[in-house]
């Protein structure tokens, strides 16, 4: 094992550097001003993109002037409590490598924790050399941006990070597996040529993952160029969740409800929407009103299965009074802000971000096995939530609430 003295750095922080043992695994080394860190990369996950991380700073993919590309790095993007972005030797101007590749989404890859390195990118599929750390939550960027790493030494280091610090990097590994993973130009093509390209609409539209006709979200113009593209992002986020776990989510944005001849059956709207957009036996919907301020989420046959924790029957969608008797619709409530009727849920209003956030983690429980709590209805159990995609994507709809902070909705 390798051994080095604690130094007393500069601005006076002292920092290990990655010389603990380190499980088998393939890993990177940050040497900064500010001390070291290491990020675990996954090679088994998301082989394309680690390669060409790696080849990157071995020089085996891509170099310049005879070095590795990735050599004279500075953190030329510092946003405190978001991100540190590197990755172009030549920043601010274009540092291209000449090469783009595909992205690769894996459920349970995540931005929630500080410390996830993750790729940077223009859009679906645009990925080069650019890469960033997430300095805390930025579970926005889920399915937006590869995640490719996680720190596991030196997380004290990242918020201490100034623009313009210039770093390097050293790849490390550790065990036979390690050892052999390849990142050559051969092996880099061989995996770019396995991997699923985008296949979903450029932007939002009727036929599309999300669509928001009235504009009723901020969207760039040309009085207001620099607004982020929230809803063609959006658009992006949900075809790549299908794109990743074969489930289609789909979004809305009205500014009027329906007629109250389209509501007179409960349930029956949606389920005409959900018919169209293709998601009523698999899959998710969840449409907004801004009239009434209204979230109502379609539950497709398999999701509703899952939700409930068994397949949905006449009982559990029987009427029922404030006391969980069957009386009139059917009503399952886990969190305060959230009730379901029949196959709808409504999402009523919430006050502020915070309880939003919470409720909206409790409804997409499924894809982090948390725990539903369906709690006022006699015979319907606490149930531990099982692998339902269908639920998951809804965090992110729900997450464009009009009365949530904007800034926390850029992607």
């Amino acid at each position: 094992m390798l051994r080095r003295l604690l130094l007393l750095l500069p601005l006076g922080c002292i920092s290990l550097s990655a010389t603990e043992k380190l499980a088998d695994g393939l890993y990177a080394e940050f040497t900064t001003p500010r001390g070291v860190f290491v990020t675990e990369l996954h090679y088994r996950s998301v082989p394309l993109t680690v390669a060409s991380f790696v080849g990157l700073a071995e020089g085996t993919i891509a170099s310049r002037t005879g070095q590795p590309y990735y050599t004279g790095l500075k953190w030329y993007r510092v946003v405190p409590g978001f991100v540190i972005q590197s990755g172009n030797p030549r920043a601010p101007e274009n540092g291209d490598t000449g090469y783009r590749f595909t992205d690769e989404f894996v459920p349970g890859l995540h931005h929630r924790e500080i410390g996830t390195l993750s790729m940077a990118n223009a859009g679906p599929d645009t990925n080069s050399a650019e890469f960033f750390v997430t300095l805390g939550d930025c579970t926005r960027l889920n399915y937006l941006h590869t995640v490719f790493g996680r720190t596991i030494q030196g997380l004290e280091v990242l918020p201490l990070i100034q623009p313009n610090d210039a770093f390097s990097i050293k790849i490390l590994r550790v065990g036979a597996e390690a050892r052999a993973f390849k990142a050559d130009l051969e092996t880099f093509k061989a995996l770019a040529a396995k991997a699923k390209p985008y296949a979903g609409p450029a932007e939002p539209g009727p036929a599309a993952h999300f669509d928001d006709p009235q504009q009723l979200i901020p969207h760039p113009t040309e009085a207001l160029p620099d607004v982020p593209p929230r809803a063609k992002n959006f658009n992006f986020k949900l075809a790549n969740f299908e794109r990743a776990t074969g489930v289609r989510v789909v979004g809305r944005l009205f500014a009027k409800s329906p007629t109250a001849a389209e509501d007179a059956v409960p349930g029956a709207y949606m389920h005409v929407l959900a018919e169209k957009l293709g998601v009523a036996k698999k899959g998710a919907l969840a449409a907004y009103f801004a009239d009434e301020k209204d979230w109502r989420v379609w539950l497709s046959d398999e999701a509703a299965d899952t939700f409930l924790g068994h397949h949905a029957t006449a009982a559990d969608l029987a009427p029922a009074d404030e006391a969980g008797r069957a009386v009139g619709t059917a009503r399952f409530s886990w969190n305060e802000p959230l009730v379901v009727r029949a196959a709808e849920v409504r999402i009523v209003a919430v006050a502020d971000r915070a309880q939003a956030d919470e409720a909206l983690a409790d409804l997409a429980g499924t894809i982090q096995g948390r725990r539903l709590v369906i709690s006022d209805r006699p015979g319907v159990r606490d149930r531990a939530a099982a692998a339902g995609a269908g639920v998951a994507g809804l965090n992110w709809l729900l997450g464009l609430l009009p009365q949530a902070d904007a800034a926390g909705l850029d992607s």
